[in-house]
């Protein structure tokens, strides 16, 4: 298990979306929660930015001056350029959307970027004027501009057939003038490695294409619209990530957390060694909460009039109330504390880009003090997760994964395609060395490179789970996600498309411990009865823009004619999950957010749970207590006891008798940090969407083409797990 508690300086590893300057002698990248830029010889790194925001995805204008890069610190993500001689920032073409991914055109006058809907634009910074050049994709990659400006490469999905939504990660060019939409293979059946910083990306003088696959890198030889005039060619044997032009004849990436340079002429790659670490945030020495009562996540009832001693990050004692003159108090007289909530299953950085800074505090704002990835971008992963534990970001306890080892065929954006026991051996690497907190196989890896998965990580120590009850039980994986999911394997649902489970698959998961995450999806349809987590202010500030209009959609969709046969299958699912805990099973609550609403979805979960059977007790211990043993931190997270972590929540009212007291979060606490939700709040109140430039007619390419039947706006928030 990954050490949580050193306080020792480590180096940093989470190194984001690096890019190198045109004379080659600079390289950005984000890290810490901010922007540095590095000599191409390594060495200390310089910071940019820090001003709390999320700040991200740098890149160099064509003369080496500026950086152009996506931040949220208006409210919503924005294109900014900065000065790198004075530090001069300006706002760059005002949009009421997100802006992220940017790249500058060759010639300096124009960005491409990526919009809250996977749609490509490309904005004049001399006007302010934008304009849609490709139809809204499926987690598409960051854009690349040709030499000429002509062409833009990105990396998109495109299926096999309508009736799979799985397919290749492809490259699709964009000619900018002639509005065509071409997709090509990188190799015959062979996907990206991914679509996210792996490519492809255009040389300088455009004569050619680097890309990720199979974690390797390669470069192609390409004419100027981007085509292939020649096979790939394989220039890394080591795990590669984030590949950046270094001039046209070397590549900079990332190997492990390393990074590295290799020339296209020969000789072995070299590392840039950089003088950067990072260390845990001290946490306030002392603290006593004063509280009405608390729920110390064990016992099935409420202590009165207690404190709850904080020192050095952890809970000191548990005690009955006592005068502490001379101590830092909280008072809590008109609140229960009980310990921070656990969503087991979320994907930070499936929208983390659109979110920004907004997501860590909406969690917190719910009282949730800890979330677990199953799946991210493996350095987003990272950069986050060694920012939160910095100090430098606002949010919960974060342990996660990176990409999912997935099959041959992939849909989301992080899914690893892997084909073989090499390539396997590659992504394990991987893991381990960055230390993931769990391992998640995907739908299409085949049963024997899951088998040989599960060993390996077992034998380091690490966790996993897949969508997978059977034959996954029989390999030795630790859990399942949803309690029904896309699955190749049909004898493998444990659930009937009405919602109902037969005992088997209750008694299967019960005999061989394996935990399940529900993600109850179909919870949204008691919306229709309450909307306060809809309305609530948290929900309202802390949501971007068009998060919060398809939530509201949502909300209202709860209460049209489907809504009873949704709660019918929510009554199924939740019947499952109920014969499994009181079975002696393992049941952790989860939510797959930022595909079901982000922390107030954990609350409509736990709000079905009670609906549908579970005492509020019961919900409660799936989001507390069962998920820290799942994560090997039993007596640390989900308890209020001396020893455990110094994360509470404070709420109004008693969340044993009333669930939704849970969700009535007045202060709360992390790693002994107390933050009034005010507080989580203020940043994102006082924005302003500013005046937005023009847009001008959509390109012929925006429109897609008539047998690119997958370029539907809809894909863009696909149905998953059991809808």
């Amino acid at each position: 298990m990954r050490d949580l508690d050193s306080r020792a300086p480590q180096r940093v590893r989470g190194i984001a979306s690096p890019v190198v300057s045109p004379d080659g002698t600079r390289i950005a990248f984000r890290a810490l929660n901010a922007l540095y830029v590095v000599s191409r010889l390594g060495g200390r790194p310089r910071k940019l930015t820090s001003g709390g925001y999320f700040d991200s995805d740098p890149d160099f204008t064509p003369d080496g001056r500026a950086l152009v890069y996506s931040s949220d610190r208006t409210g919503t993500p924005a294109l900014w350029s900065r000065d790198l001689t004075t530090g001069r920032e300006t706002r760059l073409g005002a949009s009421p959307g997100a802006q992220t991914t940017p790249r500058v055109s060759p010639d300096g006058r124009s960005v491409a970027y990526v919009d809250h809907d996977g749609a490509v634009w490309v904005l004049d910074i001399a006007s302010g004027a934008r304009r849609q050049v490709t139809p809204a994709l499926f987690m598409p990659g960051r854009p690349s501009w040709s030499a000429d400006g002509a062409v833009l490469a990105l990396a998109a999905v495109k299926p096999f057939s309508r009736r799979f939504r799985e397919g290749t990660s492809q490259v699709l060019t964009v000619d900018l003038a002639g509005g065509e939409l071409r997709y090509a293979e990188p190799m015959p059946f062979r996907s990206l490695s991914t679509r996210g910083d792996d490519g492809p990306v255009f040389s300088p003088d455009g004569r050619q294409l680097a890309f990720v696959v199979e974690s390797v890198a390669w470069v192609v030889a390409v004419d100027a619209a981007g085509r292939f005039t020649g096979e790939p060619r394989q220039v890394t044997h080591e795990v590669t990530d984030s590949p950046a032009w270094s001039g046209s004849d070397a590549l900079v990436y990332l190997c492990n957390g390393v990074l590295r340079r290799v020339g296209l002429r020969g000789g072995p790659p070299r590392t840039i060694r950089l003088d950067f670490t990072w260390r845990r945030q001290a946490p306030p020495h002392r603290t006593v909460i004063h509280a009405g009562a608390v729920w110390d996540g064990e016992s099935e009832r409420l202590r009165r009039d207690v404190d709850v001693v904080l020192e050095d990050g952890r809970v000191a004692e548990v005690r009955a109330h006592r005068a502490a003159p001379g101590e830092r108090v909280v008072d809590a007289r008109d609140s229960v504390a009980m310990p921070g909530l656990v969503d087991a299953h979320n994907h930070w950085h499936l929208r983390g880009r659109q979110w920004g800074d907004r997501q860590g505090r909406l969690w917190l704002a719910y009282g949730i003090t800890t979330t677990r990835s199953p799946g991210d971008p493996v350095y987003q992963m990272l950069e986050t997760r060694e920012a939160l534990e910095a100090g430098t970001r606002v949010g919960p306890r974060f342990l996660g994964t990176g990409e999912a080892v997935d099959g041959s065929r992939v849909y989301y954006n992080f899914m690893r395609p892997t084909r073989s026991k090499a390539q396997l051996d590659l992504e394990l690497k991987r893991a381990l060395e960055l230390d993931y907190d769990m391992v998640k196989t995907y739908v299409r890896l085949p049963v024997e490179l899951q088998r040989t998965t599960a060993e390996a990580a077992h034998r380091a120590g690490v966790p996993l789970s897949s969508h997978y009850l059977y034959p996954a039980a029989n390999l030795g994986m630790d859990g399942m996600e949803h309690v029904g999911a896309t699955n190749r394997l049909g004898y493998s649902h444990t659930v009937s498309r009405t919602g109902r489970s037969y005992q088997d698959a209750v008694e299967l998961f019960v005999r061989s411990g394996m935990s399940i995450t529900p993600t109850l999806f179909q919870s949204r349809a008691l919306l229709d009865r309450d909307k306060s987590l809809v309305e609530d202010e948290r929900t309202r500030v802390l949501f971007p823009p068009w998060e919060y209009e398809r939530y509201v959609a949502d909300a209202a969709a709860a209460g049209t004619p489907a809504s009873p046969w949704s709660r019918e299958i929510l009554a199924g699912w939740v019947d499952m999950v109920l014969r499994i805990h009181r079975g002696g099973g393992l049941v952790i609550c989860g939510t797959d957010s930022p595909l079901d609403a982000v922390a107030t979805s954990l609350h409509q979960n736990l709000r079905a749970m009670v609906e549908y059977g579970f005492t509020p007790y019961e919900a409660l211990t799936t989001a507390t207590r069962n998920p820290a043993r799942w994560l090997g931190l039993s007596g640390r997270v989900g308890v209020l006891r001396p020893g455990a972590y110094a994360d509470v929540a404070l709420v109004a009212g008693d969340p044993l008798t009333d669930i939704r007291a849970a969700a009535a979060v007045r202060r709360v606490v992390v790693g002994g940090v107390v933050h009034q939700v005010a507080d989580l709040l203020e940043p994102f109140r006082r924005t302003g969407a500013a005046q937005a430039g023009p847009v001008l007619p959509a390109a012929p390419s925006a429109a897609g083409a008539s047998e690119q039947w997958w370029h539907e706006p809809e894909w863009s928030v696909h149905a998953c797990c059991g809808e």
